[in-house]
This record gives C-alpha cells, sequence and structure tokens, in this order.
C-alpha cells in the first residue's frame, strides 16, 4: 500500500490561531467581567433610588400627618439634614414680593438675620430664578457675604421652595464634610418639592382655622348684640319705669316692671351662659362628643328648663374635625329647639357604626314647614350653617318637621 505524503505543519500559524482564541476569551472575559460590574453598578443604583423613594414616602406622610406649622417646618429641616449629612437648616417664606423671613432653623451655624431682602441676597437670586445655588466656597462665601451666616459657614446649597407653579420660599442646607456634590442637589431637589407642599398645606390648613375662628367671634358678637345686649336694654327700661312707678306711688305698677325685669334678667343670663359654652366647648377634644354634648344638655337646656335625654349606640372616638362639626350641628339644632321651637322635651342620638355616624335631634315642640322656611329665610342662618358642616363632611342632611308636630333633624357622616 502506498505511502501518502502529508503537508507540512504550520506551527506558526497554528500558535497565531491559538493567540487569537486565547485573546477572544480574554476579550470575552473583560466584557463579561465589564458587564457584571455595570450590572452590579445599576443594581446598586436601583437599590439607591428604591431606597430613596421610600424614604421620600415616609417623610412625605410624615409632613402631611402634621398640621401644625411650626411642626411641620421643624420636620423639613429635621429630614433635610439627615438626608444629606448637613449640620445645619433654615427655612426662608416670602412674607411679601420683597423680603423673606426666616421661620426656623436647626443645627449649626446658625444665621444672626431674621429676614432678608429678596434684591440683592443669594435667597432671593434663588427665589428669582427658581432653582438651587449651591457654594462649596468659604472664600467666596466669604466675598459675596452671602446670608450674613457666621464666620464658620464652609458649604452652602440653598432650594426653592415651589408651589403650584409659584415659590413660597427657600430651603437652606449647610456644612456638609467635603461640599455638596451633584446627588446631593438632585436628592434635595426632589425633597424641597415635597417640602413645599406640606408647607403650603400646614399653611392653608392655618388659614382655614383663623378663619372659622373669626367667623365663629363673628357669629357670637351677633348673638351678643341679638340677644343679652337687648336683655340689658330691656332691664335698664324696666328699671327706669319701676323707679317712676314708685316715684308717683304706684305700688302695683312697680312690683310689675320688677316682676319683669327679673325674668328679663334671668333670660339674659341664660344667653349669657350660652354664649359662653359656645365660645369653648372644654371637654370636646379632652373626652369626646358624646360628653361635649352631655355637658351642653346639662349647661343649658336643663337650666332652661327643657327635659333632655341623650341616647347613645357604639360609642367611639372620631377625628377631631368630624367631631368638631357634628358638635355645632348638633348646638346650633339645639339652639333652635330652645329659641323657636316651644318645646318640652329634646332628645339627642347619637348612632355609631364602624362605617358612619348618625346625629339626629328631636323636640316635641311647635314645629315648622322646611319648605316655607327656605323659601321665606326663617331661620336660614342656623340652618344654612347646620347644611355647610354637613357637605363639608360629606354627610347628608334630613329634616322632617310639621306644624305643631315636633321636628327631626337627622345628619348622617360616612367614616
Amino acid at each position: 500500500m502506498p505511502y501518502k505524503i502529508l503537508e507540512p505543519i504550520d506551527i506558526l500559524q497554528i500558535q497565531h490561531v491559538i493567540d487569537t482564541l486565547e485573546a477572544d476569551i480574554v476579550a470575552r472575559d473583560q466584557m463579561a467581567t465589564a458587564l457584571a460590574l455595570r450590572n452590579a453598578e445599576l443594581h446598586d443604583e436601583l437599590q439607591r433610588r428604591l431606597a430613596e423613594s421610600e424614604s421620600f414616602g415616609r417623610v412625605l406622610v410624615s409632613l402631611l400627618q402634621k398640621t401644625v406649622l411650626e411642626q411641620v417646618l421643624n420636620t423639613v429641616c429635621t429630614e433635610a439634614q439627615g438626608l444629606i449629612g448637613a449640620t445645619g437648616s433654615a427655612i426662608l417664606l416670602l412674607t411679601d414680593q420683597a423680603s423673606l423671613e426666616v421661620k426656623h432653623r436647626l443645627g449649626r451655624p446658625i444665621s444672626g438675620v431674621e429676614r432678608l431682602p429678596v434684591a440683592g441676597s443669594l435667597a432671593g437670586q434663588v427665589v428669582r430664578k427658581g432653582e438651587p445655588v449651591r457654594v462649596n466656597d468659604p472664600v467666596l462665601m466669604a466675598d459675596a457675604q452671602i446670608y450674613q451666616w457666621p464666620t464658620d459657614l464652609t458649604a452652602l446649597l440653598t432650594l426653592p421652595l415651589h408651589v403650584n407653579g409659584g415659590i413660597i420660599g427657600v430651603l437652606d442646607v449647610v456644612n456638609k464634610v467635603g461640599g455638596f456634590t451633584d446627588e446631593d442637589v438632585r436628592v434635595m431637589s426632589v425633597f424641597a418639592n415635597q417640602a413645599a407642599m406640606a408647607i403650603e398645606h400646614a399653611r392653608l390648613q392655618h388659614q382655614a382655622e383663623q378663619m372659622a375662628v373669626l367667623e365663629e367671634r363673628q357669629r357670637l358678637a351677633r348673638g351678643m348684640h341679638d340677644s343679652v345686649t337687648q336683655s340689658l336694654y330691656s332691664v335698664t327700661l324696666y328699671a327706669n319705669a319701676a323707679a317712676l312707678a314708685l316715684a308717683a306711688g304706684k305700688g302695683e305698677v312697680a312690683a310689675e316692671y320688677l316682676s319683669e325685669l327679673q325674668a328679663t334678667a334671668q333670660e339674659g343670663m341664660r344667653d349669657m351662659r350660652l354664649l359662653i359654652f359656645q365660645l369653648h366647648p372644654p371637654v370636646l377634644e379632652a373626652e369626646g362628643l358624646v360628653a361635649a354634648l352631655q355637658a351642653r344638655l346639662a349647661a343649658v337646656e336643663e337650666r332652661g328648663g327643657l327635659q333632655t335625654y341623650l341616647r347613645v349606640e357604639g360609642e367611639r372616638r372620631l377625628p377631631i374635625s368630624i367631631e368638631e362639626d357634628l358638635y355645632w350641628i348638633a348646638q346650633e339644632a339645639l339652639n333652635n329647639v330652645r329659641k323657636h321651637a316651644a318645646a318640652h322635651n329634646v332628645t339627642v342620638h347619637l348612632q355609631f357604626t364602624a362605617a358612619t355616624v348618625r346625629l339626629e335631634v328631636i323636640d316635641d315642640g311647635v314645629g315648622f314647614d322646611p319648605d316655607a322656611a327656605r323659601t321665606e329665610g326663617r331661620g336660614s342662618g342656623g340652618l344654612r350653617s347646620i347644611a355647610d358642616r354637613t357637605k363639608r363632611q360629606g354627610g347628608t342632611l334630613q329634616y322632617e318637621s310639621s306644624p305643631n308636630q315636633g321636628t327631626q333633624l337627622r345628619v348622617e357622616v360616612t367614616l
């Protein structure tokens, strides 16, 4: 059998192939390593963003649960420092278009000013441009006399507080070791937007409470003028008439005037007691709606000669805003009973369930025609106040009444 002659082996070519394969393997390993590192970086970034988002969520919930402005401002300053490791913070709010007022400060260093002009200050620049400003150079801060902070200020980040397309003020954070970074600016910009919403919410809540107090004072002032002032005027007239009758030797006429004077004075005392009780029901917040209604019935209706009954089913505490409105609704209804119904008995019925609360005020008085009352405007102030408070709680209001058949008011609120 003839032998086949083999081609000579090219060692260099084989070595080249091997080198190419090894280089390809190394490149693939490097690519895999780089991809793994990138995936790890992306995973870490995702986890950091998720943690950041959860942190922001907790902060926002915490802020919105607070309605007292001072508490909100303190929480904002505390969380702002903690988020990025700053040592001091301050909140300045616009008092008008020309000046900013320091409303809260925390940590160190502490600014020595209480008010800044919008023109010519760094905070004012942030308000005007609507963008954060970061300064990490103490020399620049000293040269610019930024904010009039103490000399130990080393870094400053000032952010606008945006609300509904406008700016209500600025948030300052100061003195982070190593200065503030681009990431700090990003994180704090998100936080500042949340903080601004919470601050504005607290401010609006405060304004609403002030308006409610003002309205209540005006209503009490009208009540004082309509009842107590008239009673005092009548007492004066009866006293003068009795004095003239006695001077004329008309003892029986004087006695009649004095009797009228006594009745009018007693009525004035009842009205004054009612107004004082309306001004501040002390047990409402401390002990709740049921206790407040018990105190009201004992202090006013029972002393006025009415037989009162309080029926309660499933008693429990409700949010104070609901209890306040239900209390004032019941008070308006009881005022109407006392002033207009000529009733002998009045019942207040409270029924609590898991989903609702129902308030009923029932009297055996002269009653009225609800349709006619709305048409003629009779008692419109009290009825309108009851309707407004019921609407504010998203509840339903019903009246059942007819002449000489008493009246039943029913309010139901879904919890």
